[in-house]
């Protein structure tokens, strides 16, 4: 199985067209979409998946600042757990502590439940990210239309005669305003081991990623049978930690990752 990395939409997929390409799916719609991989037996169901997110949007009303509300992307699991809301922890916990199974099992659980968490929180990024791109442009072919309607020429562009309708910007908070956030990806690849079946490849076209782990000095070795660079590693490592994380069990895991043009 090839999963695309990081990107969890096809729309964001920046390589070539990959025949076979998966792109995964935490759960938080009921139904699965079209060239998606969605994981049997899931912890958390797509009610609660919502509940979460809804939980998650509260929680990030207190920040005025987006950047504030980005530190948490950054945080390991646990402590992005205990600075949030007890809502999202509750609901969470209500998940695995059902007192049956091993002490093991529950844990097992638990973590799987808190790697889905944060797929969740990274797939639900994406979205907004995609409606507010297509605001951005409709905003553009707006003005543009404006523009035309007003009858402005490139002359009048040029010599800067008139107010051009089309440089104005809406302040949507999105790229044409510079604050867009850094994908969290770290965090992605250190959830995703939970839940990928052993054959799977993550493959990544993000020349920003790749570049991360050249600087990390990662050796991707040449893979003929899938046609790509390929390395496999604890998946911390690929996140670009110094030493294994405690408490993410998850993260030990290896992940196969492939790097494509």
């Amino acid at each position: 199985m090839l999963l695309s990395f990081p990107t969890l939409h096809p729309e964001l997929w920046t390589g070539a067209s990959l025949e076979g390409l998966c792109f995964f799916d935490p759960g938080l719609n009921e139904d699965i979409l079209t060239g998606a991989f969605r994981p049997d037996e899931l912890p958390l169901d797509s009610k609660t998946a919502t509940a979460l997110i809804n939980d998650c949007l509260r929680f990030g009303e207190q920040f005025k600042d987006p950047s504030e509300m980005a530190y948490f992307g950054a945080m390991t699991s646990d402590d992005f757990y205990e600075g949030s809301s007890m809502s999202i922890q509750k609901q969470l916990t209500r998940q695995f502590d059902d007192g049956l199974g091993t002490k093991q099992e529950r844990e097992a659980k638990e973590a799987r439940a808190k790697a889905q968490f944060i797929l969740l929180l990274a797939w639900f990024f994406e979205e907004r990210m995609i409606e507010l791109a297509g605001l951005e442009q409709g905003i553009k072919a707006n003005w543009k239309s404006m523009d035309q309607t007003l009858g402005l020429d490139d002359e009048d562009r040029i010599n800067e005669r008139v107010v051009n309708l089309g440089n104005v910007q809406s302040h949507t908070g999105g790229a044409m305003d510079d604050q867009t956030l850094s994908f969290p990806w770290q965090r992605v690849i250190e959830a995703l081991p939970a839940f990928l079946p052993e054959e799977a490849i993550l493959v990544c076209s993000d020349q920003d990623v790749i570049e991360a782990w050249t600087e990390l000095s990662i050796d991707f070795v040449e893979d003929k049978k899938n046609g790509m660079r390929t390395a496999t590693l604890p998946a911390w490592m690929f996140a670009g930690r110094r030493q294994a994380p405690e408490g993410m069990p998850m993260a030990l895991k290896s992940v196969t990752v492939g790097i494509v043009k």
